[in-house]
Order: C-alpha cells, then sequence, then structure tokens
C-alpha cells in the first residue's frame, strides 16, 4: 500500500466523519432538547443533559391539537400524491412514445415552471380561488381539497419531467413484445411497463410526499386554523411572541412530524434507489 493510498483513505475517513458528524449532530440537539425538562431549558443550556424525561411527548398532543394537523397533513399529502401519480404516468408516457402538434412547447412549460419560485404563484391563485368561488359557490380557499389543487399545480411537473425521461430511456421491445400478442398500446404500458418498473413510479411518488408534507408557503396563506397543516402548526408556535419559548415541545412536535416521512422512506429505499438507478441509465 502506497503513502498516497493510505493518505487518500485517511481523507476519505475524515471528510466522510465530518458530513456524517454534521448531520447527526442537529438531529442529537433535537432529540436531547425534547427529552430536557422545561425547567433546566429557561435556565441555560446544556450539551449534555443532567436529566432526561419523555414528559414532553405526553405534554404535546394536550399543549396543541397535534392530532388534527396530523390528519390535515396526511390528507392532503396522501390526496397529492394519489391524484398526481397517475396524471403524471399517462403525461409522462405520452410525452415519451408519441409526437403530437404541442409536444415541445408542452415540455417548454413544464420545465418553466420550475424556473420560478413559489411566491411567484401564490398571489394569481389566490386570485384564481377567489374567482372560482365567486362563479360556482363553493368554498375553495381555506379548504383541503383546494390546498391538493394548489400542491399538485407544483408538484406535476416534476413528476412528468422525471418520469419522461425515465420512460423515454426504455427499450419499445417490451411494449412491441405485448402488441404483438393482442395487447393495446396502453395494455402494454399497463400491463408489462408498469409492474416492472416500479422503482421509478416509488422514487417519484417520495418526492411527491416530501414536497406536499413539509410546505409552508401555500398553506400558510390557503388554510384557516381547521385545515392548518402540520408544518404550518409548527411555524406558528415559534413564530408566537410569548416568552420563554417551549423549545422541548417544539422539538418534541417536529420529532414527530418527521416520523411518518422517516418511516415510508425507510419502507421504500430500496426501489427509490433502484428507480433512480435505472431512470439514470439510457435504455
Amino acid at each position: 500500500m502506497t503513502r498516497d493510498t493510505v493518505l487518500f483513505q485517511v481523507a476519505r475517513v475524515v471528510v466522510l466523519g465530518l458530513l456524517a458528524l454534521y448531520v447527526v449532530f442537529p438531529l442529537y440537539i433535537a432529540f436531547t432538547t425534547s427529552m430536557t425538562p422545561f425547567d433546566q431549558l429557561s435556565t441555560s443550556f446544556s450539551w449534555l443533559p443532567k436529566q432526561l424525561t419523555w414528559q414532553a411527548y405526553a405534554d404535546v398532543w394536550n399543549e396543541m391539537p397535534l392530532g388534527r394537523y396530523f390528519m390535515n397533513s396526511l390528507i392532503v399529502t396522501a390526496g397529492t400524491v394519489a391524484l398526481s401519480i397517475p396524471i403524471a404516468l399517462a403525461a409522462a408516457y405520452a410525452v415519451a412514445r408519441y409526437q403530437f402538434p404541442g409536444r415541445k412547447p408542452f415540455m417548454i412549460a413544464i420545465l418553466s415552471t420550475q424556473m420560478f419560485p413559489g411566491i411567484f404563484f401564490l398571489i394569481p391563485l389566490f386570485m384564481i380561488f377567489v374567482k372560482v368561488q365567486g362563479l360556482v359557490g363553493v368554498q375553495i380557499v381555506g379548504t383541503l381539497p383546494g390546498l391538493i389543487v394548489v400542491y399538485l399545480s407544483f408538484v406535476l411537473p416534476l413528476c412528468i419531467w422525471v418520469l419522461t425521461g425515465y420512460f423515454a430511456s426504455i427499450s419499445r421491445d417490451v411494449e412491441e413484445a405485448g402488441m404483438m400478442d393482442g395487447l393495446s398500446s396502453v395494455g402494454s404500458f399497463v400491463r408489462l411497463v408498469l409492474p416492472s418498473h416500479l422503482g421509478a413510479i416509488v422514487a417519484v411518488a417520495v418526492f411527491a410526499t416530501v414536497m406536499s408534507w413539509s410546505e409552508v408557503l401555500f398553506a400558510s396563506v390557503l388554510t384557516t386554523n381547521e385545515t392548518q397543516t402540520l408544518s404550518i402548526a409548527l411555524s406558528a408556535v415559534v413564530a408566537q411572541p410569548t416568552t420563554p419559548i417551549h423549545w422541548n415541545m417544539i422539538m418534541t412536535a417536529s420529532i414527530l412530524a418527521s416520523v411518518p416521512i422517516v418511516v415510508a422512506f425507510a419502507m421504500v429505499q430500496r426501489s427509490f434507489v433502484q428507480g433512480l438507478s435505472a431512470g439514470a441509465v439510457k435504455g
């Protein structure tokens, strides 16, 4: 083993160790703060708390309607993913496999939506919702279905763009073989392509889930006290002018809010990585 090889391995270990510390350290602070009694936090901060307790994990459910916030976020996230994935699959497959008038402008429009910040669309969407409310007489602003529609407006373009590139990299041989056996193009896609390429769908679904679960900007304007999502509730608690701030309760709620995403990602991690890897390899 040469000296350069040893130095490279040492440098790699040091760099990876620093990166791991950079990632783990905030988690350590959040976890220890959530388990530190409030009276200790109100006096001074300690890297190693003298006393640890699970009391905040029980109190947080009584101090704030956390269950309602969880349910609102779950409904919005599930609705967004359930609607965006089928629509994105159909649109991406059509763009990847067929030539039709307006195909290039459609993809340019899809890509251009990712070039602007969310605040650019906030006021126009709000005004559109208010106008539609006046025309149809159905409440949209402040409702969970209205928030789902908004989330679709920025989740769908990303899903369509990613899936289009993925489907374009897949050989047509499988679909052509299905057509020779009597299947239609749609039947070949549904019965042959999708079952064997679930990794790409899982990868896009993870993106849609994370974006919907953690979104703050649109939810802060288009929700009410009854329809607030979890991310808005947590930001509202931090923004309260009351002193002292119960950091242990905030960290507890933040950890609980992260658990569903962490569990969901752990369950589909293998398919997620496979989907990203397969989509990165050309046919």
